[in-house]
């Protein structure tokens, strides 16, 4: 009796195993064949796409890796060498990676005008990137752009969701900061999309960046991509008028830009226009705020290919209130200087003039006197903190 008993369970054990090789060879195939949706981490053909690579393919996984490394934000590296002092280590090594990555951000600052899209992590930058791809297929104001399941692995993550929602709206902020020329987007209403499916207990999440239940994400002034052409248009044939009278070294027509934007814009007090915060506003209905004045100058600087950005902060007016405010950084000569547009156009009582005092009094500052009355904090989305370049202490001097 009891070999029959041992025999019975060592058939009811070989049966388990049976089974249990079966279900594994079944999931193998059926997720190599990707007749099924599974996780990296649980995928057998990523598995064996992963370990049946030769020295090529390592070469080129390294190479991803330090890829990724490179993109990472400036805050990200001071952290990093922060955290190497209290490590042992050649001293040396550290001083050239030091030097290394300081050449490369001096590159940028003195090269590059798209400052936010540098300081972006890793899935900020992936998502800026496929919008700045996509432009062109957005003016519909409808066409959803299709990430997969690039964040799938993130989005697995305690606090993936978190994380990937603040990089959409870092992404999606420095994108309209670096293009002054997006106004015919709301980004407001640009929405970031989950798909969540369940495959044999296997949840997958793929993202897609756009239009929610297929409503526009365009500026209300602009119905279609017809208007939005003849919108760009419009604004492509007042740059080249303004370009037509400028003239002399590089000076003279960042000046020239200057005085134009505060001869022909009328700032909007009363905050009741349409555009009175964009590019469009500003150079097509020449009537704006502070932010309109200051995408307008980088958007001519971009054209004429000075370094430039938007600068945020907080300003102390002529009333001695604090503001929010924006202007821009301007890089001539190898050197930084503020130039506040908005504020060398006041609101003039009367018939009055503007004396040169007035009209150049935030032209080319250095940060000794620019930053008497401005403050800067870098927040255009939330406590985001991007970083600006370091001004001249003095003015510009011819």
């Amino acid at each position: 009796m009891k070999l029959k008993k041992q025999d019975g369970f060592l058939h009811l054990v070989a049966y388990l195993l049976i089974c249990i090789i079966f279900a594994i060879t079944v999931y193998a195939c059926l997720d190599i064949l990707e007749l099924i949706e599974v996780p990296e981490e649980y995928s057998v053909s990523t598995w064996l796409s992963k370990h049946s690579g030769d020295a090529t393919q390592v070469a080129k996984t390294e190479k991803d890796e330090l890829q990724n490394d490179s993109q990472k934000t400036r805050i990200e590296f001071e952290n990093e060498t922060e955290e190497a002092s209290n490590t042992q280590f050649d001293v040396s090594q550290l001083n050239t990676y030091t030097s290394a990555t300081q050449a490369s951000t001096n590159h940028y600052m003195q090269n590059e005008g798209f400052l936010y899209y540098h300081q972006l992590d890793h899935y900020a930058k992936l998502i800026y990137e496929e919008l700045e791809k996509n432009l062109e297929n957005m003016k519909s104001g409808t066409y959803n752009i299709q990430f997969g399941k690039t964040f799938n692995d993130l989005l697995h993550e305690q606090n993936g969701e978190q994380i990937l929602n603040e990089s959409f709206q870092l992404a999606i902020n420095a994108l309209n900061f670096d293009h002054p020329d997006l106004f015919y987007l709301d980004v407001s209403k640009i929405y970031l999309l989950t798909k969540i499916t369940t495959k044999l207990w296997i949840t997958t999440y793929e993202v897609e960046i756009g239009s929610s239940q297929g409503q526009s994400y365009l500026n209300p002034s602009f119905a279609n991509e017809a208007d939005v052409n003849q919108a760009i248009a419009r604004v492509e044939a007042e740059k080249q008028k303004i370009k037509s009278g400028l003239n002399g070294n590089l000076e003279k027509q960042i000046k020239g830009v200057h005085d134009y934007l505060v001869d022909q814009l009328e700032y909007e007090g009363t905050l009741t226009k349409d555009n009175i915060y964009n590019l469009y506003g500003a150079m097509v209905n020449h009537s704006t705020v502070c932010e309109g004045y200051a995408r307008s100058f980088k958007y001519l600087m971009d054209d004429l290919g000075v370094p430039c950005l938007i600068a945020c902060g907080v300003a102390i007016n002529s009333s001695g209130e604090t503001e929010n405010h924006a202007w821009n950084y301007v890089l001539l000569n190898g050197n930084w200087y503020a130039v506040d547009v908005t504020w060398d156009d006041p609101v003039i009582v009367g018939r009055g003039t503007i004396s040169k005092s007035v009209k150049y009094k935030y032209y080319l500052k250095g940060s000794d006197e620019f930053f008497t009355n401005h403050t800067e904090d870098g927040n255009i989305v939330g406590d985001a903190n991007f970083r600006y370049p370091t001004l001249s202490t003095k003015n510009y001097e011819k």
